[in-house]
């Protein structure tokens, strides 16, 4: 059995990451520094941030297009192409769940956020979200639970939200 080349060496590995960043001209110095300040801050003494300039022209390549597909303006929802028909809560819940992919959201801040109100019992939350799964991706598990605290967008990826 070979080891695996992670463990194989006792030399630090190197890697390269090269982040684009899509803004207004003004904000990109900004966002930049702020990059730059949370990489440092993860990586202390193990990370060397260097920041490439000016900014040179990007080519888009073209993209896989989502499975979801979440139609803001119109209210609608396509899985694969098919509509799925959603009440106006569960659509409220799954537009915010896909316009905030990467943050876990607590169920009480989804009362806020979703329903408006805290006065709604947190298991009409969890029983939305069972609605919402088995009315979207059967089989895929697009909306992730973080035992003890909420929900979370499983993959920001599989969504794209479409406004206009």
């Amino acid at each position: 059995m070979r080891p695996s080349p992670v463990t194989a060496g006792t030399e630090p590995a190197r890697v390269t990451l090269t982040v684009h960043v899509t803004a207004e001209a003004d904000r990109i110095p900004e966002l930049t520094a702020g990059l730059v300040n949370a990489l440092t801050t993860l990586g202390r003494d193990e990370l060397a941030v260097t920041v490439d300039g000016p900014v040179a022209p990007v080519v888009s390549l073209p993209r896989r297009s989502a499975p979801l597909v979440v139609q803001a303006d119109a209210r609608r929802v396509l899985w694969q192409g098919r509509e799925v028909v959603l009440t106006r809560l569960e659509f409220d819940l799954l537009l915010y769940l896909a316009t905030h992919p990467s943050r876990v959201h607590r169920r009480r801040a989804l009362m806020t956020q979703v329903w408006r109100t805290t006065y709604v019992s947190e298991r009409t939350v969890d029983v939305h979200v069972r609605r919402l799964r088995g009315k979207i991706g059967l089989g895929e598990d697009l909306i992730r639970t973080v035992r003890g605290v909420g929900y979370q967008f499983a993959d920001a990826g599989l969504v794209a939200v479409e406004r206009g």
